[in-house]
C-alpha cells in the first residue's frame, strides 16, 4: 500500500477557489508519481475539514482539531481579504490551526510549514467595519508570518496554481526522501553556464529590484514592491538554477537576490557561507540580509541532518552580524526562528 504523504489545507472562506486549485494540483502530482515514479510508492493526500470532519458536539474549531489527523507532513495555509472566524483563543481557525502545527514542529520537526498570501486587490474596497476588520487581521497575520520566514505571496488567482506548484514539489521530495536530503540532487545535469546568458525572466526581475532600490524613498511601499520583485524570482529559479556561481558573484544586489531566490527554492549547502555573508550590515542592505536570513532558514527544513554542523556555524555567524543593527529585527527574528528549528531537527522520525 502506497506511503500517504498528507497535506493540511487551511484557509477562510474568501480562497475557495485556490483550495480547488491545490485539490487538481494534487490529482496531477499523483498521476505523474504512479507513471513516472512508481518506486517511491507514495500517495499525496489533501485533508481540509470540508471533506474530513463529520458534523459532531461541540465548538466549530473543536469539531475540526478532533476531525484533522495531527500527524499530517504539510501544513498549508492560503490568506486573501478575509481572516476567518475567531476561536476562543485567536483571531480566526485558520491562525488556530497554524499555532498547533507550529508546537508539533517545535515538538517534533514536522510538518512542513507553508503560508501563501493573495496579493490581488479586491474587486471592491472594504467599507462594512467587519470587512475592514477582518483585513487587518490579515495584515497582522501577515506581519508576523513575515518575521518567521514563513510566507510566499501570488499575485492574482490565476497565477496562484503555478505558484504553490514548486513549493509543494519541494516539501513533497522533501517528505519522501526525508532520510536522505542533501540538497544536491540533480546537480549532475548541471553544466557549465559562466559565460551564458541569467534567462530573461530572471534578468529583467534583477533589473526591477536595482529600479525600485535606486528610485523610491525607503518605506512600505517600496518594501512591499522588493518583497512581490523576490516572490517572483523563487518562481523563476527553476530556471536560472544553473547560473547559481554567475550570479552570487554579482556586483548586481538584483543578481544576488536572485541568487538567495535559487537558493531558498533549491538549498544547497555549498553556499551556507555565502548567504551568512549576505547578513553583514557593511556588505548588504537589510532587505537582501533578511531575504538570505530565510534562506537559511529554508536550509535548516530542507537539508539532511550531515549537513547539521555547518548550519549551526552559518546560522550562529549570521545571527551575530545580524545583531550589529539591532533596530532591524526581522533579520534577528528570522535567524531565531532558525535556530529553534535546527534544535528540533534531530527528533525527526526517518522516513
Amino acid at each position: 500500500m502506497a506511503q500517504p504523504i498528507r497535506i493540511f489545507m487551511s484557509s477562510p472562506s474568501d480562497v475557495m477557489e485556490e483550495q480547488v486549485a491545490v485539490k487538481a494540483l494534487v490529482a496531477e502530482i499523483n498521476d505523474v508519481i504512479a507513471f513516472l515514479s512508481p518506486h517511491l510508492d507514495v500517495r499525496v493526500e489533501v485533508l481540509r475539514y470540508q471533506d474530513n470532519v463529520y458534523p459532531d458536539v461541540g465548538r466549530p474549531q473543536e469539531v475540526v482539531d478532533r476531525g484533522i489527523p495531527k500527524d499530517y507532513e504539510i501544513h498549508l495555509g492560503i490568506m486573501w481579504m478575509r481572516c476567518g472566524t475567531p476561536t476562543k483563543t485567536e483571531d480566526s481557525g485558520t491562525i488556530h490551526e497554524f499555532r498547533q502545527a507550529m508546537k508539533r514542529r517545535e515538538a517534533t520537526g514536522w510538518p512542513i510549514i507553508m503560508f501563501y498570501f493573495s496579493e490581488e486587490p479586491p474587486p471592491v474596497m472594504p467599507s462594512k467595519l467587519e470587512e475592514i476588520e477582518q483585513l487587518s487581521r490579515v495584515i497582522k497575520f501577515r506581519e508576523e508570518m513575515q518575521n518567521i520566514g514563513l510566507t510566499m505571496t501570488y499575485p492574482n488567482r490565476a497565477s496562484f496554481r503555478e505558484r504553490v506548484r514548486a513549493g509543494l514539489l519541494r516539501a513533497i521530495a522533501d517528505v519522501a526522501k526525508s532520510a536522505d536530503r542533501t540538497g544536491t540532487a540533480g546537480k549532475e545535469a548541471e553544466v557549465e553556464v559562466q559565460n551564458a546568458p541569467v534567462p530573461e525572466g530572471m534578468r529583467k526581475l534583477a533589473k526591477s529590484y536595482d529600479s525600485v532600490r535606486k528610485t523610491l524613498p525607503p518605506g512600505g511601499d517600496r518594501t512591499r514592491r522588493m518583497a512581490s520583485i523576490f516572490s517572483s524570482m523563487c518562481f523563476e529559479a527553476p530556471s536560472a538554477r544553473s547560473h547559481l556561481a554567475q550570479l552570487s558573484s554579482s556586483a548586481s544586489a538584483g543578481e544576488r537576490l536572485a541568487a538567495i531566490a535559487i537558493l531558498s527554492t533549491f538549498p544547497d549547502p555549498e553556499y551556507l557561507d555565502w548567504l551568512t555573508d549576505r547578513l553583514d550590515p557593511d556588505t548588504e542592505t537589510p532587505f537582501v540580509g533578511f531575504q538570505a536570513g530565510s534562506a537559511l532558514l529554508q536550509a535548516v527544513r530542507s537539508l539532511s541532518l550531515e549537513a547539521e554542523t555547518e548550519l549551526r556555524v552559518s546560522i550562529d555567524k549570521a545571527l551575530e552580524l545580524a545583531q550589529r543593527n539591532p533596530n532591524d529585527p526581522p533579520r534577528i527574528n528570522v535567524l531565531k526562528q532558525a535556530q529553534r528549528e535546527l534544535g528540533s531537527r534531530k527528533k525527526r522520525p526517518k522516513a
